[in-house]
């Protein structure tokens, strides 16, 4: 729970992300491709506002009919989202080829001590200079071998963002039920939460879909529907059930203590070694590819939040807090970006996409898999701009990818 091989310059292929902007810092200004979509996307983002689109959700009957044949069409029957802990974009994916990142940040040491503060008060402090501010190094493939290999060889999304603005809690519901309601810290002694409308896998479980909390996600716990916390399994079930070929239709993956890259001192609260975590990872997603069920799989891969760790893309704020709230009219949604990388044989290949996204557009990606209806609380407001449903990592009709060659 959370708390909270180097590789040479990009070229300029590497600036090419949407942004907003408004938001535009010194480092989009010092790289032109990124100043240009900036500018891009504040159009489109202004369209959409006058419009009031919805993405699929425009109609009633237009999201109907594209759930209908994307659940008829699509070879993929299985989804697996790993979910792991508190690292940005800019601190696990900056050296690989197009993804606009900062590879001149210093090398980040294995292990971080003591774990970067990162709720939403340090949130938005993050810009302000160490020690107050958010953490400026980063990790290469020299450590991270086994991510880097996936996010070379299939596709990583360099705009994607947390949804919230702080640590973990609030993320992880997006993550599974596509909102928090307005939650903003961890579950605690002096802090207690209860999610009143039931997430996706209730609404699986009613569409006969089978789902798995693997790792035991501590959220799901805090949800008022009961059927929220039924199919937790260890992390070694998972690799049992890949190889075998008995992964259920959606599954999440949490990893065990100590080796699922949240900061922080070994064998200290949630402390992990990165090179020991990028190690489990590999392990897990090779058991996946591995598996019988790898020609219908489509594995995601992200980070909770941002974890202290600073990233030079600021995020566009789309909801703030509500008076009556302790953070009343600061940004909610969405915090920092964060990498998601997209494995299977129908991912595209060597991709960096930049379209904008957020843990909400899996929820996206698995009810348009199987037509099912939005969230009850998807609205036009919770659903702005994210609601992509991961399209553009992804190509049900090309040749299918060999599984990745992991060690």
């Amino acid at each position: 729970m959370s708390s909270s091989s180097e590789v040479t310059a990009r070229s300029a292929r590497q600036s090419r992300r949407p942004g907003r902007s408004r938001l535009i810092s010194s480092s989009n200004l010092a790289n032109p491709l990124c100043f240009l979509c900036s500018m891009l996307c504040s159009v489109w983002m202004s369209q959409r506002a006058q419009s009031g689109a919805r993405g699929w959700h425009m109609t009633k009957k237009a999201p109907q009919r594209a759930r209908t044949a994307a659940s008829a069409t699509t070879p993929v029957s299985k989804v697996v989202i790993f979910f792991m802990e508190n690292h940005t974009t800019d601190n696990v994916a900056s050296d690989v080829p197009g993804v606009c990142g900062n590879p001149t940040l210093p090398l980040a040491p294995d292990v971080v001590v003591p774990d970067p503060p990162h709720d939403h008060g340090h949130w938005m402090q993050r810009k302000t200079p160490a020690p107050g501010g958010a953490r400026r190094q980063r990790y290469s493939a020299a450590e991270l071998p086994n991510l880097y290999l996936l996010m070379n060889g299939f596709t990583v999304c360099d705009n994607y963002f947390s949804d919230y603005a702080g640590n973990s809690f609030p993320n992880h519901c997006f993550a599974i039920g596509g909102d928090a309601e307005w939650a903003f810290m961890n579950p605690g002694h002096r802090y207690t939460f209860t999610v009143q409308t039931p997430g996706l896998p209730a609404r699986l479980s009613k569409a006969q879909k089978t789902w798995a909390n693997y790792g035991k996600g501590f959220a799901f716990a805090q949800y008022k529907d009961p059927s929220m916390h039924r199919n937790v399994k260890t992390q070694a079930q998972l690799l049992a059930d890949a190889r075998a070929g008995r992964l259920p239709n959606v599954s999440w993956v949490y990893g065990p203590r100590g080796n699922d890259f949240h900061p922080g001192p070994v064998g200290q609260g949630d402390g992990s070694s990165m090179e020991a975590s990028d190690a489990w990872l590999g392990s897990a997603v090779k058991a996946v590819a591995t598996g019988k069920d790898w020609p219908h799989v489509m594995v995601f891969i992200t980070f909770d939040d941002w974890g202290g760790w600073d990233d030079h893309v600021d995020p566009p704020a789309v909801e703030k807090f509500p008076q009556g709230t302790p953070f009343a009219g600061e940004p909610y949604r969405y915090g920092s970006r964060v990498p998601c990388i997209v494995v299977g044989p129908y991912a595209k290949a060597s991709h960096v996409s930049h379209a904008l996204s957020s843990h909400v557009s899996l929820i996206a990606f698995i009810e348009r898999l199987w037509g099912l209806s939005p969230s009850p609380n998807a609205d036009a407001k919770r659903r702005t701009m994210a609601d992509t449903a991961m399209r553009d990592c992804h190509d049900f009709t090309q040749t299918p990818l060999a599984p990745p060659r992991l060690p």
